[in-house]
């Protein structure tokens, strides 16, 4: 499909639909524009750009675009949400709430006494996003929106976090100034995103609860980042660096109200290792309840409901995406094993169109002798060479690594196998 240029001013229409108030946004890929519908219903407009993108790269980002839309219909008040979804000469667009109060950068150097609330916002949204096996992949300030009733939103889920580092356009779209520092999305990104060259490959929660770590430091220290302020881009290999050793400056932070509150909880979201950081947004929100009170009650009412009588997985994020599996249908008296990869000879056959990060016999779920519960382990059983072989990239559940001894599988677990989330239901 050829992408047609489109300039919208105040007052032009887009789609005969949404009339153009002003341009509030302008990333890499998009703009976003502050709009109203016919009834004076004021939203935001998300346009894709794909007039200035070869054209080899059409699919890729429309397909991006789509899941961006549709992530942004997860159920949670702590996520921006999408409205409506067009092409317009070309080009897709989306329709999403507006946030009239802007993004959470402006609390750096004001008032600190609503943050713990705005983080437990967001740890929700995280949550909401992690518990349908997303990713954000792209959390910093900009990316958290302050609703007409005061609470923190997560938004912009998709084509900046979603695409492969190698197909940008440029690294340029993350340099914008703030007093005393340049900043950008480098800068809240965790040693492992940083050091895979392609990119979008096996990227767990943990990736986002380093990001908020970065993101609650910046704040508490007025704008200061945790490894160091960059005054070019030849600084960013020193940050990344320390990133990696995570040598971050908690002598800043002391020099700061309520640098006590948040010492454990932002080493811990800076651990180097994702094996000993946080594992999941409401582990961070247990360690802010001297901060927050307690947890919302339908949180831990989640957390309690997890079962062991899992019926099915769902495909959150691959090719097949939407792809429902009931397990009852591949088992019987004599099979309780279910073998899963690339291959057309597993029982459940994960295809991948552009790339091979899921191995041919990624891994096995075994249900139990008593049928009671089922073991995750990644590999699979080889007849020919009589041994079992584990996966190239490796299996999770959660954010934990499955090895060949195994896991068991509950209710709400999402598997994270290549660029695959599966979630267990």
């Amino acid at each position: 499909m050829v992408a047609y240029r489109l300039d919208y001013r105040p007052g032009d229409f887009i789609d005969s639909k949404y009339r153009v108030i002003k341009k509030v946004g302008t990333g890499s890929y998009g703009d976003v524009f502050m709009v109203d519908d016919t009834r004076s219903n004021v939203f935001a407009l998300k346009l894709l750009r794909l007039w200035e993108v070869s054209s080899e790269l059409h699919d890729s980002l429309n397909e991006k675009f789509k899941q961006e839309y549709l992530t942004a219909q997860i159920s949670s008040e702590y996520l921006v949400h999408s409205l409506d979804f067009g092409i317009i000469q070309g080009n897709p667009y989306f329709l999403m709430e507006f946030c009239p109060k802007g993004d959470l950068s402006k609390l750096i150097g004001k008032d600190l006494s609503k943050l713990p609330r705005y983080a437990r916002d967001i740890l929700e949204g995280l949550y909401a996003l992690h518990s349908e096996g997303k990713i954000h992949r792209d959390l910093k300030l900009e990316n958290v929106l302050i609703r007409e009733n005061g609470k923190a939103a997560l938004t912009d889920f998709g084509v900046v976090g979603e695409m492969n580092k190698a197909n940008r356009l440029s690294e340029v779209g993350w340099w914008r100034k703030r007093p005393k520092q340049i900043q950008g999305t480098p800068l809240y990104m965790a040693p492992e995103m940083a050091e895979r060259a392609g990119g979008g490959v096996t990227y767990l929660p943990t990736v986002d609860l380093w990001s908020f770590g970065v993101m609650m430091f910046e704040i508490l220290t007025s704008g200061s980042f945790p490894f160091g302020n960059i005054e070019s881009i030849d600084d960013l290999p020193k940050y990344r660096e320390r990133a990696k050793k995570g040598d971050w400056d908690i002598d800043l932070l002391k020099k700061y109200p309520f640098w006590k509150d948040w010492t454990h909880i932002i080493n811990k979201c800076l651990e180097p290792d994702y094996r000993k950081r946080y594992q999941s947004a409401f582990e961070i929100l247990q360690d802010m309840k001297p901060m927050i009170g307690s947890i919302s009650q339908r949180l831990t009412n989640e957390r309690l409901s997890r079962s062991l009588a899992i019926s099915r997985l769902v495909i959150t994020q691959g090719d097949n995406l939407g792809a429902v599996y009931g397990l009852a249908n591949y088992i019987n008296n004599r099979i309780r094993m279910l073998r899963i990869g690339r291959e057309n000879d597993n029982n459940i056959v994960l295809p991948e169109s552009k790339n091979t990060y899921v191995s041919r016999h990624h891994f096995t779920l075994e249900m139990s002798k008593d049928g009671a519960f089922w073991t995750i382990r990644d590999g699979q059983w080889k007849k020919n060479v009589r041994q079992w072989v584990t996966s190239t990239n490796g299996t999770y559940l959660n954010a934990t690594p499955v090895s060949v001894k195994g896991l068991k599988v509950f209710t709400g677990d999402i598997i994270t196998v290549g660029e695959y989330k599966i979630k267990v239901i």
